[in-house]
C-alpha cells in the first residue's frame, strides 16, 4: 500500500511481502557495495516517511520502520520496531 502520493523509490529487484505501507520520501534499493544486492521485507510492514533502506538485507514480518531510518543491516526478529542512524531495534511489539 501506497498511501501517499509522492517521491517513493524502490529497486525493481527488492522483495516486499503482503500487506507492507510504505510512505513518501522512502527508498529501497542496493547497497554501495557493487554487488547488486537489493532488501527483502517481509509480510504486514510498516516503513514511515523518509526511511531508506538499502543493501542485501532481511527485514522480518512485521516490522515497523520509524520515520527517516537508515537501514543498512538485517533485523529479522519479527514484531520490533526500528529507527535511527543507523537503525537499532527500540521497541518490541506484542504479537
Amino acid at each position: 500500500m501506497l498511501p501517499h502520493y509522492g517521491n517513493i523509490i524502490i529497486n525493481r529487484k527488492c522483495k516486499i511481502g503482503e500487506n507492507c505501507r510504505i510512505h513518501v520520501g522512502v527508498n529501497i534499493g542496493a547497497g554501495h557495495d557493487g554487488t547488486g544486492m537489493t532488501p527483502q521485507i517481509g509480510n504486514n510492514c510498516y516503513i514511515a516517511p523518509g526511511a531508506k533502506i538499502f543493501g542485501g538485507i532481511k527485514i522480518a514480518d512485521n516490522v515497523q520502520v520509524g520515520a527517516n531510518a537508515v537501514v543498512n543491516k538485517s533485523f529479522e526478529e519479527p514484531h520490533i520496531v526500528i529507527a535511527g542512524i543507523p537503525a537499532k531495534i527500540i521497541k518490541k511489539i506484542e504479537p
